[in-house]
């Protein structure tokens, strides 16, 4: 059993998602989504045209936490007694769910949009591929917001209110 810590992670188990996470979470949608591909097209079933709905969303939502982190850190900036710590937990949990949830719906659409590629010259199997790369795209979107949403959670090093307290009087 190895009794190393990554520095970088809390005690608690709660903090920033790792490159390692991204990537498990970016392959098991994938494997998702072969799975679902594979099977309805081994069953004879038509694979459903992924909805515009879903890459407007996923991009809004991408938008709104790119937003709130750039709010965030100029708050954590200006003072870190400002932010409450629920406000910090939530927004770090916020985005923590939705680089999650990118990488996961953009490595299943990675895998659907690759089914459907090399029939490009067919309408219904070129919608896929449309319609799957701009779920990618907003996927992406998503989870480089929500990675910006937990950095943005971070105060920098000296400026926290108990660096102050451990400072020598004089």
């Amino acid at each position: 059993m190895n009794t190393q810590q990554d520095p970088d992670q809390p005690q608690n188990g709660l903090g920033l998602t790792s490159g390692r996470q991204a990537l498990t979470s970016v392959l098991v949608g994938a494997v998702v989504g072969w799975f679902i591909v594979g099977t309805l097209q081994a069953m004879g079933k038509p694979v459903p045209v992924t909805p515009w709905s879903l890459a407007l969303v996923m991009g809004a939502l991408g938008a709104a936490a790119w937003v709130y982190s750039r709010v965030l850190r100029r708050q954590v900036a200006e003072s870190r007694a400002a932010l409450p710590h629920e406000s910090g937990v939530r927004a770090l949990v916020l985005g923590k769910t939705l680089l999650m949830t990118g990488a996961i719906l953009g490595g299943g659409h990675l895998v659907y949009v690759l089914a459907f590629l090399g029939s490009w010259s067919v309408p219904t199997p070129r919608e896929r591929v449309i319609h799957g790369a701009a779920a990618i795209v907003a996927s992406v979107i998503c989870g480089l917001s929500g990675r910006a949403l937990e950095r943005a959670c971070l105060v920098p090093p000296g400026e926290g209110p108990e660096d102050e307290e451990t400072e020598p009087q004089g």
